[in-house]
Parts: structure tokens; C-alpha cells; sequence
């Protein structure tokens, strides 16, 4: 069976051909339907192996060395030099997926970490339960929070909250 080359089209149905791949993925409307999509069109390593050029773009980006990307992610120098390549020569598309990437990471640690915090003492059970008297209160306590939040120290956490490092043994 003859192997197919995009080179070998035309120029005209190439373009063709890649601007139908971007509007195909642009016309998912959801998770759900670029989950189905990516499910249908690529196996599980697949999918992996584009997450790992993710994830050594998001250190790359926050300048860490070919060494501490090795170490993290247990990548060789060739995958990381073909990363930094493309940040290199045209870093548009990693520079997006990274800062949204970082964003949700952030999230995800700010709600992992209010969920894993103790009980809720009796006078915070009482302002949840009644929210329009210690409003007041609850506007001080966000703001109090927003203030101790140190924001690099998430930053950081959330560089490194790559989900196949878990796996490296340190």
C-alpha cells in the first residue's frame, strides 16, 4: 500500500487539506466532543506523546534546563531539542496552550488544595449557611486570601504539576 505524503499534493488541495483539519477541530463545541474526536483519531500514546511536547514546552518556557526536563520527565535531549525548535521558530501555538495550560493547573491546586483543607469550624458553617449577613466578612476573607496568595510559588507548583512526572521516582 502506497504511503501517503502531504508534499506530494498539490499546493491548492495541501491548504485545502490543512485548513479542513482546523475547521474539523475549530467546530467541536465542547470537552465531550473534542474528547470523542481525539479518541477516534488517535490512540492513547498518541495522545500521550503530544501531552509530553505539552509539557516540555511548559518548562522550556519557564527557562528550565535540558537536564531538569530529563530529570522531571524522563524525556531525552532529542524530544526536548525539537520542542525548543519549534518555540524557536515560532512559538504561537505552544505560547497559548502554555499560559491556558498553567492557568487551569492553577486552578485545579487552588481547588484540590480548599478541598483538602480540615473541617469547616462551627462560625464557618454559619456563614454558609447564612452568606447575606457575613457578607462583610466573607468580601474581608477573599480578600485576605488574594493578599497571602503567593502567586510564584503556585506558578511554580503548577509548572510542575505535569501529570506523567508522578510517575518518575525521585
Amino acid at each position: 500500500m502506497p504511503v501517503f505524503h502531504l508534499n506530494d499534493l498539490p499546493k491548492g488541495k495541501r491548504i485545502q487539506m490543512i485548513g479542513e483539519f482546523y475547521d474539523t477541530i475549530n467546530s467541536l463545541k465542547d470537552r465531550d466532543e473534542v474528547r470523542f474526536f481525539f479518541k477516534s483519531l488517535l490512540t492513547p500514546d498518541e495522545i500521550a506523546t503530544l501531552m509530553r511536547r505539552v509539557e516540555i514546552a511548559v518548562l522550556l518556557s519557564a527557562k528550565y534546563k535540558y537536564n531538569d526536563i530529563t530529570r522531571i520527565l524522563g524525556v531525552g535531549n532529542d524530544k526536548i531539542s525539537n520542542v525548543q525548535r519549534a518555540l524557536q521558530q515560532d512559538d504561537n501555538g505552544y505560547k497559548i496552550i502554555v499560559e491556558r495550560l498553567i492557568e487551569n493547573r492553577k486552578k485545579r491546586l487552588k481547588k484540590e488544595k480548599k478541598s483538602n483543607k480540615k473541617d469547616l469550624s462551627p462560625v464557618d458553617v454559619v456563614k454558609k449557611k447564612y452568606p447575606a449577613y457575613f457578607l462583610l466578612d466573607s468580601l474581608l476573607d477573599v480578600a485576605i486570601e488574594k493578599l497571602e496568595e503567593k502567586d510564584k510559588e503556585l506558578e511554580k507548583e503548577a509548572l510542575l504539576y505535569t501529570p506523567s512526572s508522578k510517575f518518575l521516582r525521585k
